[in-house]
């Protein structure tokens, strides 16, 4: 419990800095997320002045809905599995073709306490991030149980959020 209260607190500073260095660079960032459900852009969009750097979310939990609502290929998901370097991949593609912003972030992976159908491990989780020049892809593995499992993921994906905009 003290760790998870630890990992909120530094949620709150890394959005803080994200905010500060997305309007310096004047950039608006998008989320798709999976096995979030949508903490990501809560988290971004807790502080005052988030309109300022954010601009949308798209929850696409299920397959279809990568396939409808990001443009994710059906075939990508049945090759590789929904949580796969290919899928947030396309996740991300797909979302900053519809949202026209300057950077996407996509998230999939599996929470917990059941694995899905796939041979995946509880807690591996995919994101990728990317702008109109370059994309990045990164694995996490992480051990605990549902809950600590998706503020971890959103802890990891904001300090990836936060050193991609870093280096932009």
């Amino acid at each position: 419990m003290q760790n998870l209260e630890k990992s909120r607190k530094e949620i709150v500073r890394i959005v803080e800095q994200i905010k500060i260095t997305a309007i310096s660079k004047n950039l608006i960032i998008s989320t798709a997320e999976s096995c979030t459900g949508g903490k990501l852009a809560e988290c971004l969009t807790s502080i005052p002045g988030s309109s300022k750097f954010f601009d949308s979310s798209i929850i696409a939990y299920s397959n279809a809905s990568k396939a409808k609502l990001l443009g994710v290929s059906l075939d990508t998901i049945s090759t590789y599995g929904a949580v796969s370097e290919n899928v947030v991949e396309e996740m991300s593609s797909g979302l900053l073709e519809r949202t026209s912003t300057d950077i996407a972030i996509a998230v999939s992976g599996i929470m917990g306490p059941d694995a899905d159908d796939t041979l995946k491990d509880i807690g591996t989780v995919w994101f990728s991030i990317r702008d109109q020049a370059r994309d990045q892809t990164k694995m996490i593995k992480l051990d605990g149980n549902r809950d600590s499992n998706r503020i971890l993921s959103v802890l990891f994906g904001l300090n990836y959020l936060s050193d991609f905009i870093n280096e932009v």
